[in-house]
């Protein structure tokens, strides 16, 4: 129980789904319902293949400099199961898209770009190449471009079309859905502060320190919660399941330090994306 548990952690499938809930987030913000499955079954597949593709491109890397993580001792001794679980991802991206609007085959050309860039090492610096991740400050920005993307504009074209970008609405809750990834994100960083140091990648913790990330990751919540506050009212049926998952992320945010576990990350930090769809879902109904 204890592998499975690990597998559904480390292998992507508690991200992909967190994922998959923030898109219908999104699609309950556009249209009032919140199931839609290709939706789902497109945005889970893609992130699936996305994040197991990630690991698999560092695993050189990782062999090479060691690691003291949890995530990547499971990911060193599971290869063969990353690349089955990519497969995996492929088949539900693919048999999903067509059931979803045709645009969204143009969009996904420039989201795909930017993370097979972050994935990949695709530029040169000096005599070596190296991934979008790796270029100063970038990467938390990246990851947060790519989610909006992927969580609120993706689902915005497959309601509009082309027309999405007359829609302000999406634009309202895309740059609401930034800035949150943005806050949880942070944490990511504070935690890799020794391994990133060691690839001399420049992050914000590494250049503001640690403690002040984690009230810049604050400040951005409470932002994020302004906007909400801006576009629905305090009235709105979803308003307090914003209100009350936000106040619960803060908390798990204020918490963050270096010496953070790889579980504290990547299950309940991602796991505040199911928290918060779950929260607007259940109650506003």
């Amino acid at each position: 129980m204890k592998g499975l548990f690990r597998y559904f952690v480390f292998g992507s499938w508690w991200v992909s789904l967190c994922a998959a809930a923030m898109g219908l987030l999104t699609w309950l913000e556009l249209t009032g319902s919140w199931w839609n499955w290709p939706l789902f079954t497109f945005i889970l597949g893609c992130t699936l293949v996305i994040y197991n593709m990630n690991m698999l491109s560092g695993l050189h890397e990782l062999r090479e400099f060691g690691t003291e993580s949890k995530r990547h001792h499971w990911c060193l001794d599971n290869e063969r199961l990353m690349k089955f679980t990519l497969l995996f991802g492929l088949v539900l991206s693919g048999s999903s898209v067509w059931f979803l609007n045709q645009a969204i085959l143009l969009l996904m050309l420039p989201l795909g770009l930017v993370a097979l860039a972050y994935t990949i090492p695709i530029f040169r610096r000096k005599a070596t190449k190296i991934r979008l991740r790796e270029i100063g400050l970038w990467k938390i920005f990246l990851i947060a471009s790519v989610w909006t993307g992927m969580t609120v504009i993706l689902p915005a074209v497959h309601l509009y079309g082309f027309e999405q970008i007359l829609e302000l609405i999406s634009w309202q809750v895309a740059l609401g859905r930034f800035l949150f990834i943005l806050a949880i994100t942070i944490p990511f960083d504070i935690r890799d502060l020794v391994n990133d140091a060691k690839k001399g990648v420049r992050t914000i913790p590494s250049v503001i320190g640690w403690q002040r990330s984690v009230v810049l990751a604050q400040f951005l919540l409470v932002i994020f919660m302004f906007l909400v506050y801006h576009r629905i009212g305090a009235n709105h049926p979803y308003f307090l399941g914003y209100l009350a998952s936000t106040t619960l992320v803060s908390a798990g945010v204020s918490v963050a330090t270096p010496q953070r576990s790889d579980f504290y990350c990547s299950f309940w930090l991602e796991g505040t994306m199911i928290l918060q769809a779950l929260s607007v879902i259940i109650l506003s109904g």
